[in-house]
């Protein structure tokens, strides 16, 4: 047991508010989400998704009257353009959507003091972020669309989703610079000691960053980005300015027991069959809604072929939200078991002590309930309720709210 002075302990002020925070988060999270899938579905039933594919066939038919989307021979050029442009213009509607969450969002954030960022620096980063996502996202659900037509869809959209869960991970340190700034750590005993902690777990690392986060946040964090002769410690400003230095170690060793333990191959695989699983179940029982119990093969019933016609892309966006929110539970539970993990590894190459007064330090600085409702953990929680963590730690934890 850790001396008495030394307990886990949390600011009763910032417990209360982290408590309020949290309530406020989750039912903004939930209201946008049903807002959004309500906003898809009203979309698609008033007709949208035809009238935005008809428009885009007709712009790239040169004024033609569009063949058939789904099976046009030779058309395969003019089904992804239109396919691409349906995708974009509905992301960009969801993007709008979600508008005011993102503010009211911001708003609490800053009056909490855990956001730092402007609006307007806000709005750049969201602009940056639907960038991304009409490119790194459109382009393979536009081919997803298009593999539909083929007999052999379920295996391609099995391999497509783990080659695509494959490349998210390998772009994330590249897309995280194009939103925070890293450069190399200018303390070279505070790296030597980071770079310490790598070697003596058997992780080999190019180099130690630090990560500017200060600017947009005063949240902590620290991650091992990259894979090979790239894998970098990066560790943020916000972390390294108020954290004692036996706490960051602990926190790096964290970071490092998820590479020793292979969770970002384990996470690429989760998250490929993850994506796969909902795309073959969305595929399956939206050509049953939309071309009734006989199935798109006997023939579209309405001006929507099946979910193979971008037409359908609004449902198909609702149906996936829906189904991701449903399935959530299980890729919670998935990511709580190596966040544990992960845990017990960092208390092992630095001090059960440490490692505890880093996750309380974290929920403080955070701004994070300790002990949210089980329920909550259950569904929204990607890590372990941080009393809980502490507790298995073997530590005590005193709730002084």
């Amino acid at each position: 047991m850790i001396d008495a002075a030394r307990r886990p302990r949390m600011d009763p002020d910032r417990l209360r508010r982290a408590r309020s925070y949290r309530k406020f988060s989750l039912a903004l999270e939930l209201v946008t989400a049903a807002v959004g899938i309500v906003v898809m579905l009203g979309l698609y039933w008033a007709g949208t998704g035809v009238a935005v594919r008809d428009a885009f066939a007709h712009l790239l038919q040169g004024g033609a009257r569009p063949c058939d989307l789904v099976s046009c021979p030779g058309g395969t050029p003019v089904r992804a353009g239109v396919t691409y442009l349906v995708i974009v213009v509905f992301t960009l509607i969801g993007s709008l959507v979600a508008l005011p969450e993102a503010y009211l969002g911001w708003r609490r954030g800053r009056r909490e003091g855990l956001v730092v960022q402007s609006w307007r620096g806000e709005l750049a980063d969201r602009a940056k972020a639907l960038v991304i996502t009409v490119v790194l996202v459109g382009v393979p659900v536009t081919a997803w669309y298009l593999i539909l037509v083929r007999p052999e869809w379920a295996a391609w959209t099995i391999v497509g989703s783990l080659v695509l869960s494959a490349a998210g991970t390998l772009a994330g340190p590249t897309l995280a610079g194009l939103f925070f700034r890293f450069e190399p750590l200018a303390d070279a005993e505070v790296a030597q000691r980071v770079r310490a902690v790598a070697e003596r777990a058997g992780v080999r690392v190019s180099g130690v960053y630090r990560w500017g986060m200060a600017a947009k946040t005063t949240a902590a964090n620290a991650a091992v980005l990259g894979v090979g002769p790239t894998k970098r410690i990066v560790l943020g400003d916000t972390l390294l300015e108020r954290f004692p230095m036996e706490e960051v170690e602990s926190v790096v060793a964290h970071e490092v027991g998820h590479d020793v333990s292979g969770d970002p191959p384990r996470y690429v695989v989760a998250l490929g069959i993850a994506g796969a699983a909902a795309l073959v179940v969305i595929r399956v029982a939206l050509d049953r809604v939309i071309c009734g119990a006989a199935g798109c093969a006997a023939g579209a019933v309405g001006p929507v072929g099946g979910v193979a016609d971008p037409a359908s892309y609004p449902l198909v966006a609702a149906a996936l939200a829906l189904l991701s929110f449903v399935g959530r539970p299980a890729l919670m539970a998935f990511t709580r078991w190596r966040e544990s993990a992960a845990d017990v590894f960092g208390a092992r190459h630095t001090s059960p002590d440490s490692m505890g007064r880093a996750l309380v330090r974290l929920a403080d600085q955070n701004l994070s309930d300790p002990e949210p409702p089980r329920w909550e953990e259950i569904w929204f929680y990607s890590h372990p309720r941080i009393a809980d963590r502490v507790r298995k730690l073997g530590l005590r934890w005193e709730d002084v709210g």
